[in-house]
């Protein structure tokens, strides 16, 4: 991935931000990217829950 690459999908993963976690609810979650795949981690429990793959969670671009 070039830097543009990289920002682009850094862009794509924080809509998931703060959303609720699966395990506690609470709201102080943030997304990660491993392999491809978008995961969202609970600061406050340690729950990560999985979102899908990038090309799958990324809006699309031209």
């Amino acid at each position: 991935m070039d830097a543009n690459q990289v920002a682009a999908a850094h862009r794509s993963i924080q809509q998931f931000r703060h959303t609720p976690c699966r395990e506690c609810h609470s709201r102080q979650t943030v997304p990660l990217l491993y392999e491809g795949a978008v995961i969202v981690s609970c600061e406050n429990c340690g729950g990560a829950t999985p979102k899908g793959r990038l090309a799958q969670s990324a809006p699309a671009t031209a």
